[in-house]
């Protein structure tokens, strides 16, 4: 997940949801650890201004991982 700083308003709705406590205070700005970050979108839903969007660093992992992947093709192990 990815804060957009300039949208952040810095109300801290996200800070104390992470549940890795990824997200921190810099300059009275929401600032993701991207490290920390499992990407699990609970910041993102409590956002209220829509600051936080998916920056998703392992699209094909993620992909492999359903089950009824429609982009997988027949080789591909899952």
């Amino acid at each position: 997940m990815v804060v957009d700083r300039e949208e952040c308003v810095g109300c801290g709705a996200c800070v104390n949801l992470c549940p890795r406590l990824a997200i921190r205070f810099i300059d009275n700005k929401s600032y993701i650890d991207q490290v920390s970050c499992i990407e699990c979108g609970t910041c993102r839903e409590s956002c209220g201004v829509e600051a936080i969007y998916a920056g998703c660093r392992f699209p094909d992992i993620v992909l492999l991982n359903f089950a009824n992947n429609p982009y997988a093709d027949d080789t591909t192990t899952i």
